[in-house]
């Protein structure tokens, strides 16, 4: 995210959160002792691989060094292990991270398998008038293949136990345990049942839908040639040997939705959210030149929306896009630029962030939040023929950088950092099959985070490209706007004002068809 300028009764009761469990599937065919059907070529080896990770729910649950935490985790463990699955540990620095309970984010890298995500409570109930108690553990569970939610699952596990004087601590001890042993057997039960109901097809178009595929979209590769003494730009190179858009028809009509935050006071689910403290004075400054550089190319006001603080709300952006799919033509330029805090979204895929809205609320249902992957989809319907998305949304000293990001992979589960920028390369697989051409710039990689410099300036990237525009009054390509006028001088600006945290900036351009030719004015004789 963007760095702001500096200025009870006998009856007990816990509920602890998220045993993580991933899986390479091949297919499943039946229960424990069943073959799995050999995979396509190119796949992994049949064996089953499983990460366990314990989750606390509240800063109140239970450490994964719990009793009750370890004899389930035990009891998970058994049961899997008798159904021929591997177990692979997570790392120590991953333990520690998911120890700090809520603010961790866990997401799902490509080649995420099958995961089980469950949250565990026991109660110990007691028998009126006796010294008999009821030992009960129940394991709520989401199984995922993938990113894919496939099924909710639940396993419950009681027996009874003695609560007088001499035998409570005992009794309840190992009540917990043999319930706990119970639920998972039945849990495990309930699991196997439901994959063994999927196809080997079903399975591998759920995990292949989280992966890159080989698409026609190119990633620009940045110059290297090294800045001048001075910090001038260097010199505009040769543009690549492809379709020049700016061969066609100038747009018969330039559209620009442009979406910006800079008060976090109504966003909800993460440290520090309800207050100012993650608020972005740039912002207003970014959304303001944004529209006064656009419209000398242009952009009208009758083509041009504008949501702002309690305007950028998820269902306004939805709405926003929908009138863009339905408005614009087919000779159009749509623009869509986004000024806002940015951060992973939990459960949701390795690098496909999300920006956060004024009413976001990341603790919320998955499916009522917008990642960069559904907006970039949204965005690709939009019938123009070109189509241009600029993202100043990883701003750093905000939510994300207060939360860890935790990946579950194949065969592990691994610290990340994400300064909330989205992984382009990903985000652009969401508009495939489009015709029309696109780019998509960010301000940063995803691992990185983006400056605010205040009122006075705004965003680091945004004033840099607006500059680019003006200067070159939208007669340069995209590629070469993104190659001389805005990654050197954003590069010129880290060499001379080292950041204490995160890493410099570097921004990233992608594109489909002739995307990267794109010019918002007339291009130079």
């Amino acid at each position: 995210m963007r760095t702001p300028p500096l200025s009870q009764t006998k009856r007990m009761r816990w509920t602890g959160r998220l045993i993580l469990i991933g899986v390479q599937v091949a297919a499943f065919a039946g229960g424990a002792g069943s073959a799995p059907i050999t995979p396509a070529a190119g796949e992994q080896s049949l064996a089953k691989h499983l990460v366990m990770l314990y989750r606390k729910e509240t800063d109140g649950s239970p450490n994964r060094l719990d009793p009750t935490v370890q004899a389930t985790t035990l009891a998970l463990e058994h049961e899997f292990l008798s159904r021929q699955y591997q177990i692979t540990q997570p790392s120590a620095e991953a333990y520690r991270a998911m120890d700090q309970g809520p603010g961790v984010i866990v997401t799902f890298a490509p080649d995420a398998g099958l995961s089980m995500i469950y949250s565990v409570s026991a109660s110990m109930r007691p028998e009126p008038g006796t010294d008999i108690a009821i030992a009960e553990v129940r394991i709520e569970a989401r199984v995922f293949v993938g990113s894919t939610l496939l099924s909710a699952e639940q396993g419950r596990g009681q027996i009874q136990t003695r609560t007088d004087p001499a035998l409570q601590k005992y009794g309840e001890t190992r009540g917990y345990e043999i319930a706990a042993q119970r639920a998972a057997m039945d849990l495990a039960n309930r699991v196997n049942t439901r994959l063994s109901g999927l196809s080997a097809d079903e399975i591998a178009n759920m995990i292949g839908a989280d992966k890159t595929e080989a698409t026609t979209f190119v990633l620009v590769t940045p110059p290297a040639a090294s800045q001048s003494p001075d910090g001038a730009a260097s010199p505009p190179t040769t543009p690549p040997a492809i379709a020049d858009s700016s061969s066609q028809s100038p747009p018969t009509k330039r559209w620009l939705l442009t979406i910006g935050v800079s008060d976090y006071s109504k966003a909800t689910g993460f440290a520090g959210a309800g207050s100012h403290e993650h608020d972005l004075p740039g912002t207003p400054t970014d959304v303001k030149n944004v529209r006064q550089t656009l419209r000398s190319f242009g952009f009208e006001d009758s083509t041009t929306i504008q949501l702002f603080d309690r305007s950028a709300t998820t269902s306004a952006v939805r709405a926003a896009l929908e009138r863009l799919t339905t408005e614009a033509g087919t000779n159009d330029l749509a623009v869509l630029y986004i000024s806002t805090h940015g951060m992973e979204r939990d459960y949701g895929k390795t690098g496909m962030t999300m920006p956060v809205f004024f009413d976001t609320n990341v603790g919320a249902d998955p499916n009522s939040l917008l990642d960069f992957a559904e907006l970039v989809k949204l965005f690709s319907r939009i019938p123009a023929k070109q189509l241009i998305m600029f993202i100043d949304a990883c701003h750093s000293g905000g939510a994300s950088r207060r939360m860890t990001t935790v990946a579950i992979s194949l065969r592990s589960v691994d610290v990340t950092h994400s300064g909330g920028s989205p992984d382009i390369a990903r985000v652009l697989t969401a508009a495939k099959g489009i015709r029309s051409d696109i780019a998509v710039m960010s301000a940063a990689r995803t691992d990185e985070s983006a400056l605010d410099l205040g009122p006075p300036v705004g965003g680091l990237f945004t004033s840099r490209l607006m500059t680019a525009l003006i200067t070159t009054k939208g007669a340069t390509p995209l590629e070469d706007v993104y190659k001389n006028y805005v990654w050197s001088p954003l590069i010129e600006y880290c060499r001379k004002n080292p950041p204490v945290e995160p890493p410099c900036q570097h921004p990233v351009l992608g594109y489909g068809g002739a995307g990267n030719m794109i010019r918002f004015g007339a291009a130079t004789p």
